[in-house]
């Protein structure tokens, strides 16, 4: 696990680690914390708990006189970059930097600044701030309805996968949440392996059998590597990885369902299709 999932998860669930400070990669990653937070030159005592849970042993004083120098001293944007060598990992440090901005339901002037300078220093194109914005304000698209979902199924071109107009049965009717409105079926080799629903999908996961509401999916990744086709980002900071890479039309079909768009010459390797409110 890279320590950007490590920090994705001290902002989702606080039992996860503690970064190292004196390791160059973990130093360049609070350099950043700090930053977002005392971009504005104050702390609220929000910021300063979270300061807290990831620096473990400061007193509050102690605490809050580090976050002022390190918050007055030049961010080393090389060394962040550095820090998240590949695009999935700087997309993830990305919109994590406006996750903390974001904390307090406003994006002021200086964290949109410094968010663009991060998105410049990570190369992820001109267009990549105005996307994690949007998905801070909620922008996810229309409300997930049956019709919507059984549209979006319908009108991806699956690679040798079945979408049936079936009931779930199985493992996969198991682990949905009593009540669910089964949708379709997506099957391969004749054998079911994934249930959409009104609410969520269920499917068998390299982690095994589970159910993804939609309200708890932040990202989804394309993953073009043996071993992984897509995985699902939920909001509790668990990853849900689809092996069979005949599953990839997934994503088409979130892309669908959420209204996802991309602007030319924008390539990112997660879409995320809302975000937390704080």
């Amino acid at each position: 696990m890279t320590r950007v999932d490590d920090y994705l998860g001290l902002v989702d669930d606080p039992g996860r680690r503690a970064l190292t400070p004196g390791h160059p990669a973990d130093d360049a990653l609070l350099a950043l914390l700090v930053h977002v937070a005392f971009s504005d030159r104050s702390i609220d005592e929000g910021e300063l708990a979270f300061l807290q849970r990831v620096l473990p042993g400061r007193e509050p004083d102690q605490l809050l006189q580090w976050v002022e120098a390190v918050g007055n001293m030049p961010l080393d944007l090389e060394a962040v970059a550095s820090a998240l060598p590949t695009t999935e990992e700087r997309w993830k440090g990305l919109r994590f930097a406006a996750r903390m901005a974001w904390k307090d339901g406003a994006l002021q002037a200086e964290e949109r600044t410094l968010l663009e300078q991060l998105g410049e220093a990570l190369k992820l194109g001109p267009h990549a701030v105005d996307q994690v914005v949007m998905e801070m304000e909620g922008r996810g698209g229309e409300t997930v309805t049956a019709a919507r979902v059984a549209a979006a199924a319908e009108k991806v071109t699956w690679n040798a996968v079945q979408v049936l107009d079936e009931h779930v049965v199985g493992p996969i009717a198991d682990v949905a949440p009593e009540g669910a409105q089964p949708v379709r079926v997506i099957a391969v080799d004749d054998v079911v392996v994934m249930g959409l629903f009104e609410g969520g999908l269920a499917a068998h996961f390299l982690e095994g059998t589970a159910y993804i509401a939609w309200q708890d999916l932040v990202t989804y990744t394309r993953v073009p590597t043996f071993g992984a086709a897509v995985q699902l980002h939920t909001e509790s900071g668990g990853t849900w990885t689809l092996v069979d890479s005949r599953l990839r039309g997934i994503t088409l079909v979130l892309d669908r369902l959420f209204g996802v768009g991309r602007k030319t010459g924008q390539k990112p390797s997660i879409v995320q299709v809302r975000g937390e409110e704080h």
